[in-house]
This record gives structure tokens, C-alpha cells and sequence, in this order.
């Protein structure tokens, strides 16, 4: 509704996140008005900005859709947070900041002197969520891993794919996803808690937990018969019901997913197949589990039989109304006015053109989701953020970047050819940086005392509009 404000409206998040799990709460979190600053590490910030989709003919155009997708509308902050004065700066700000929320392996925070109890003690209503693997506790808690470890670790992928070949990826990072809903959830009750009582807490949050979580009829089914039933994956139907998955139609596969007994008999008598309702092989959810095999051909001859899948879902989604839908892919999902409508909205992008980007699936009715704007380019508001949160001047600013604390994101331009070049201008020496150093957010090696050769240090940020590195335009 037109000026009304937004739920999350006044919240401001520090997000470290990277990758998926993190940078989907955050999204979900900046749709609903909360200000996301996401802070992002030299030398090239978060590592999703650098996964691009390329075209099918190979030509000029690949964008990093994934960062875009769950980075929009988010500020940037580009700073070195393994410096003294990087982890000064972050403190400063977090006196400024509702929550903190980061994903990195347990303890790298606290070696950064970032951890909750020294930020919490900076600001007490603090509310930090740290998403890792295996949680920050217990011997597998230093391990790496992702949202394929999750799954494998969690049972997710035993599920799936055929009883005797291998398990199967689910075709989108599941694990993920559902880390990020838990930890939106979990952040904004911890808000909740914070409104009623001024207490600050910290969320300890893990991929293998989030995942797990999914499996309630298995482990009821596994509790129940004192360990005698472990599920196992049953391709492409769910093990305990039948008929329950995906069945071949005339056009290509519809799902169909029938869970009472009432179902089961609406759907054969529309087949023309009653005599199935008394036949002791079909006649119990039981029993149509053991012959599943036969009852399989007889629905899908049926299917087959009709004019089109758009008729077969026809006559059991809306004439039946029976639980059943056309398998669809992203593609179609997206050209399907119904479903496009509510979750893909067409937004412009600076730099990319006009992308389709995911909406909230929240739908409230007074404080709708609205995407924000596009994603920001690398340290985009480094000089803002810390003028405005953190009391810097522009002269300690500038200090900053000189010193390779603060990164951002710098001419894409191909580099200017090696060899003298008078830039003129006080202070800058003739010549420009070696050609390795890009200026595209890569640091130079020209120099032992500036570091960052093999083992030696971190160098000094990458060359700006000048075309030399700070500390060369200094000489």
C-alpha cells in the first residue's frame, strides 16, 4: 500500500554472507525494507559476482544472474576485515547495526576479532546468525562443506533417484534454500524477542540441521519400528503412498499425488476402471504400494488416451479437483501467466538490461515485498556507509583506501599498455603499474614492500581512475 511502511523497515543488517544460504535471507529481509549492507572481502568481493551464465551461442552477454538475483537492492561495503583497522572500522559500524549475519567456517570470525561476544559486548541488543555446515559446536563443526555436503550428510540425497542406481541431486541447491527460510525466520523472531524484552542473542544455524529437518515421516517410520524401517528412495514415487509422483502423459509427465482413500476412488472411477475399487490387489493404499507396477501402466494408458495434458489436468485439477499438476520446466513456469505473476517480476538493471527476478513468496496484504533496486557494484557506498554509520571523515576515508582497507570496484577498461607515461599531476611518478594489475579489482606486485607475492603479504589495492595504485601515485 502506497506510504505505508514496510515490516522490516528500520532494521539494518551487517551480512558477510556469501554464495547462497546467507545472501537468501538477506533478499527476502530487504524486500520487506530492512537496509542489507553487504560487506564483501578483497581482492574481488563475493565470490557469486564471478559465476556467469553465458548464452547458448557463446556471444557477448553473460551476466552474474545469481549474484544479481539474491544481491539486489543491497548496499556495499568492500573492506579487508583481516586489517587491524578493516575490523575497527566493522566494530564502529556495528554500534549501528540490529544484526550481524555471516557464513563462514566456525572461528573465522572470532580470528578476526569479530566474534559475538566482542561484538555483543559493543552493542548488547546485538543479534547475530552465523550459518555454517555442521553448526559451531561438536567434532565436525571445523569441517567445510556446502549445500551438496549437507544434503549427502543429511539424508536428503539417500531419497532420492532410483532404488538401485545412484542418488540423485535434486537439480537446485535444496540445502541452501532451506537454511535461508529458517534463518529469515529465526532472525525475525529473534527481533521479535529483542521488541519485548531489549535482549540481543545469537543464532547458531547449520546447513545439515536445516536439512534434516525435512525428513518427519521418515523418522517417525524409522522411531515406530525401532530402526526396522529406514527409508529408502523410491525413484520417482514417494515410498508410502502410491499413487504418488510423476507419470508419463501424452505430452510429456504430470504429477499426480493422491493421499486419501476418497482420492483414490474419484480418480479410478473417472478412469472407467471401478472393478479396481474391489480388486484385493489395488483395493488398500498397502496393497496398491506392492502392485504398483501394474497399476502404473493402467494410469498411464489412461493419460495417454486423453487429447492433451492441458485436458488431463483439466479434468482432475479443476473437474475432480484432485491434487495433481503438469510438470513444468523454470522456462515454462516463467511464461505461465498464473505463476509468473506472483513470483517473476521484470526489472531493469544498469548494467544487464531487463532481468526476471525472483519476488518474495510472502504476499501480505498491507506491507507487500517490493525489489528495491539492482544489486550494487563492489564497494558502491564504502564512502557513504562510513561517513553516515561510522563517523569517518573524508581525509580518514581516503587514508583508508590508500591503505588497501577499503576495496571497490574499479573501471573494467583493458589495462593501458607497460612503460613510461607521464600522468602529470603532483605527487605521481612517470610510469603507470605493471599490466598484472588490471584495475580491475586485482592488486599490484610491482613493488617487495607492498606485498602480496607468493607467501609475502597482501599487496595494495588495485589501480583507480589514475591508472596507478595509491601508493605509486604517491611517489
Amino acid at each position: 500500500m502506497a506510504g505505508q511502511q514496510q515490516i522490516l523497515e528500520g532494521i539494518r543488517v551487517l551480512d558477510f554472507t556469501q554464495w547462497l544460504a546467507g545472501p537468501q535471507a538477506t533478499r527476502l529481509m530487504v524486500d520487506l525494507g530492512a537496509e542489507v549492507i553487504k560487506v564483501e572481502l578483497p581482492p574481488r568481493g563475493e565470490h557469486s559476482r564471478h559465476i556467469r551464465i553465458v548464452p547458448k551461442d557463446g556471444k557477448d552477454g553473460a551476466t552474474p544472474s545469481y549474484f544479481v538475483m539474491h544481491n539486489r537492492g543491497k548496499k556495499s561495503l568492500g573492506v579487508d576485515v583481516k586489517t587491524p583497522q578493516g575490523q575497527a572500522l566493522i566494530k564502529q559500524l556495528v554500534k549501528n547495526v540490529d544484526v550481524v549475519f555471516e557464513n563462514f567456517t566456525p572461528g573465522i570470525m572470532a580470528s578476526y576479532g569479530l566474534s559475538y561476544d566482542e561484538l555483543s559486548a559493543i552493542n548488547p541488543s546485538l543479534i547475530m546468525c552465523s550459518v555454517s555446515t555442521y553448526g559451531q559446536t561438536g567434532p565436525y563443526s571445523r569441517r567445510i562443506g556446502n549445500d551438496l555436503v549437507a544434503l549427502g550428510v543429511g539424508g536428503f540425497l539417500h531419497m532420492i533417484g532410483e532404488p538401485d542406481d545412484y542418488p540423485a541431486y535434486p537439480g537446485s541447491a535444496v540445502g541452501d534454500h532451506m537454511a535461508a527460510l529458517n534463518a529469515f525466520g529465526a532472525i525475525n523472531a529473534a527481533l521479535f524477542h529483542r521488541e519485548r524484552t531489549g535482549q540481543g542473542q545469537y543464532i547458531d544455524l547449520a546447513l545439515v540441521d536445516c536439512t534434516y529437518n525435512a525428513h518427519d515421516w521418515a523418522l517417525a517410520a524409522y522411531s515406530i519400528t525401532d530402526g526396522q524401517v529406514d527409508p529408502q528412495r523410491g525413484g520417482n514415487q514417494r515410498s508410502g503412498a502410491f499413487p504418488y509422483g510423476s507419470f508419463k502423459s501424452k505430452d510429456g509427465y504430470i504429477a499426480i499425488g493422491l493421499i486419501t482413500e476418497d482420492h483414490w476412488v474419484t480418480l479410478v472411477t473417472r478412469m472407467g476402471r471401478e472393478e479396481l475399487l474391489a480388486s484385493p490387489e489395488f483395493k488398500t493404499n498397502r496393497w496398491r504400494i506392492q502392485n504398483a507396477d501394474a497399476l502404473r501402466v493402467m494410469i498411464e494408458e489412461w493419460l495417454q488416451s486423453l487429447p492433451s495434458d492441458e485436458e488431463a489436468i483439466r479434468i482432475m485439477a479443476d473437474e475432480l479437483r484432485l491434487p495433481v499438476a503438469p510438470i513444468l520446466s523454470i522456462g515454462q513456469f516463467a511464461e505461465n501467466p498464473h505463476l509468473s505473476a506472483r513470483m517473476i517480476e521484470k526489472t531493469p538493471n544498469p548494467d544487464y538490461g531487463e532481468l526476471l527476478l525472483l519476488k518474495s513468496p510472502h504476499k501480505f496484504s498491507k506491507t507487500p515485498p517490493r525489489i528495491p533496486g539492482p544489486a550494487s557494484r563492489l564497494g558502491q557506498h564504502n564512502a557513504e556507509l562510513l561517513r553516515e554509520l561510522g563517523g569517518y571523515s573524508d581525509e580518514q576515508i581516503r587514508d583508508l583506501q590508500e591503505q588497501g582497507v577499503l576495496v571497490e570496484e574499479v573501471s573494467d577498461a583493458a589495462p593501458e599498455p607497460d612503460g613510461p607515461r607521464d600522468r602529470g599531476g603532483p605527487g605521481n611518478r612517470s610510469g603507470d603499474c605493471p599490466a598484472f594489475c588490471r584495475r580491475r579489482g586485482g592488486y599490484c606486485h610491482s613493488r617487495p614492500e607492498y606485498g602480496n607475492r607468493p607467501g609475502h603479504g597482501r599487496g595494495h589495492p588495485p589501480a583507480r581512475a589514475s591508472g596507478l595504485c595509491p601508493p605509486h601515485r604517491r611517489e
